[in-house]
């Protein structure tokens, strides 16, 4: 009896001494390779202090060479985080930490920084929707420990209500995803419809943007990732901004996208977002987005490369291109109520429903995507390395392959470059853009045409490279052709032609110059 006491003070001394910091998680807001953000709940317990550093030294909180306390708390649906943002970090380095607070010390948990050289690989782990059945979200939660990826993007709806007992157990559950030896991976989040405002991706994961929609560099110049914000508005600041990003990421050999809501979704159960289509793809044909994220409609897809079109052979605004394509993959699901995959198009890859999320590696000649199934996660083992694949994962095995590889394409930036020397990913020219997205207002940025005050006409200036039968075409801001002019053949050389404006109203167009069926320039012009 005496030794049975005994071990039940020492046990209820071990549970007094632990410090009262739970709920981890691991975020960015600043460069992946030299910075960190550590998140917790504080549930009791006063002045707790993180002590961190590149040795192990278990729980021996005052040994740690790195303290700081907490550098922002937020208070918020009956959560206490604490968050510490960690610069002047190594990349591509291990850092071990405890919290230490007046009632204890925590377990000792682990991080490592993202690499900052495009000769290292990226393990990706891509999902989202995950708000309603807790077994299944703890599965794929412990899937994310046995694989151990670089970092997780989460693309939205974590929780069914976004209270504070709904944010309390997707954070308990969350902590599946710690690997066996304290390692905490990353995530990147968007937010998702079930979010009721960007303030709850600030207040649980301290993201670096109140807009919440933002992006950061991986490996040097290997990979961009833009985060977007499918519940604000589209076009204006955003669309914007996503431009100025896109033009700023032309010297990455990669380009992905995440956001919430699919463009168009493979289920009919769910909406079109032609805001999304209008606004956004055009863009990522532009600046050539290899890959975009997609989440919500909770089943799981894989498109063929494809870009927007109106063209003979396109389906829902949306054509085959394997040469400049966006590979698209989601809609979830990570645990929240499956629906049927009824809603195929002409370039869908495959689709299906089932809980999963997806696992890319990227490096600097492909991008491979494969769709783990999430639903069983006893007898698998937790991997040594995140580039091999766990024994007793299963992976979607559709009839046309496993995996969707996405080789570089031509004119990207070879393995080694630096951002200043790099040369650019490819990138149509303004005549080949507006070709591509008549469906959007994209045009409106081309070079003005002139037009003469006195006589009411456009004056259309434009080169031929080589002969042949020449056409000019006027069209408004519906895409209607308003005007149309057709010319004999015409020999290679400079020219100025002149169009009479008198039946058109008021308003913004888009002139097409085009000599032997091809695009020559565009112009756009007001009235």
């Amino acid at each position: 009896m005496t030794r049975l006491v005994f071990c039940f003070l020492m046990l209820l001394n071990a549970v007094v001494l632990e410090a009262r910091s739970i709920r981890f998680r691991a975020m960015w807001r600043e460069d992946p390779a030299t910075t960190m953000v550590i998140g917790w709940d504080q549930v009791s317990g006063t002045t707790p202090l993180f002590c961190y550093d590149e040795v192990d030294n278990g729980t021996k909180a005052d040994v740690y060479k790195l303290k700081r306390k907490p550098d922002q708390v937020v208070v918020s649906r009956g959560l206490n985080n604490n968050f510490v943002r960690l610069t002047g970090l190594k990349p591509n380095t291990v850092y071990f930490f405890v919290v230490k607070d007046s009632e204890g010390i925590s377990r000792r948990y682990s991080f490592r920084t993202a690499p900052n050289v495009p000769t290292e690989r990226l393990a990706i782990i891509s999902g989202g929707d995950s708000r309603n059945n807790r077994e299944a979200r703890f599965s794929a939660n412990t899937l994310v420990a046995k694989i151990r990826p670089t970092f997780v993007l989460f693309n939205g709806d974590m929780t069914a209500t976004d209270t504070g007992p709904d944010w309390a157990l997707w954070l308990d559950d969350w902590q599946a995803t710690i690997g066996s030896d304290g390692r905490i991976f990353p995530v990147v989040v968007a937010r998702g419809n079930h979010e009721l405002d960007n303030r709850s991706l600030q207040e649980i994961f301290d993201i670096p943007s109140p807009e919440a929609y933002y992006a950061f560099s991986f490996g040097g110049n290997l990979l961009r990732l833009l985060t977007l914000n499918t519940l604000a508005a589209t076009g204006g600041d955003q669309k914007a901004w996503l431009e100025r990003e896109l033009l700023a990421a032309k010297g990455f050999t990669w380009r992905f996208a995440q956001y919430h809501h699919a463009m168009r979704p493979h289920t009919t159960s769910k909406s079109e977002r032609d805001d999304l289509v209008q606004n956004w793809a055009p863009l990522f044909l532009i600046h050539q987005v290899q890959l975009a994220l997609e989440s919500d409609t909770h089943v799981a897809k894989w498109t063929y490369p494809i870009r927007v079109s109106k063209e003979s052979g396109s389906d829902e605004g949306f054509i085959r291109d394997d040469e400049r394509g966006t590979v698209y993959v989601g809609e979830g699901c990570w645990g929240a109520p499956l629906r049927a995959s009824d809603d195929n198009k002409k370039w869908t890859r495959n689709s299906g429903s089932f809980n999963h999320f997806n696992l890319i590696y990227v490096d600097a000649e492909k991008v491979e995507v494969r769709t783990v199934i999430t639903d069983q996660f006893q007898g698998v083992i937790e991997s040594k390395s995140p580039f091999v694949l766990p024994v007793g994962l299963k992976l979607w095995e559709p009839s046309n392959g496993n995996v969707v590889i996405i080789p570089k394409r031509k004119g990207a930036p070879s393995t080694g470059t630096t951002a200043s020397t790099r040369p650019a990913a490819p990138v149509l020219t303004p005549a080949e853009a507006a070709e591509s997205a008549l469906n959007d207002k994209e045009w409106a940025k081309l070079g003005p045409c002139a037009i003469d005050p006195n006589s009411n006409e456009v004056i259309v200036p434009f080169s031929l490279t080589l002969a042949g039968d020449t056409q000019i075409c006027v069209y408004n801001t519906l895409k209607k052709e308003m005007v149309k002019q057709d010319f004999p053949p015409m020999p290679a050389g400079k020219y100025q032609k002149k169009l009479f404006l008198n039946q058109l109203n008021p308003g913004r167009y888009l002139v097409v110059v085009r000599s032997a069926g091809k695009a020559v320039v565009f112009y756009q012009f007001v009235r």
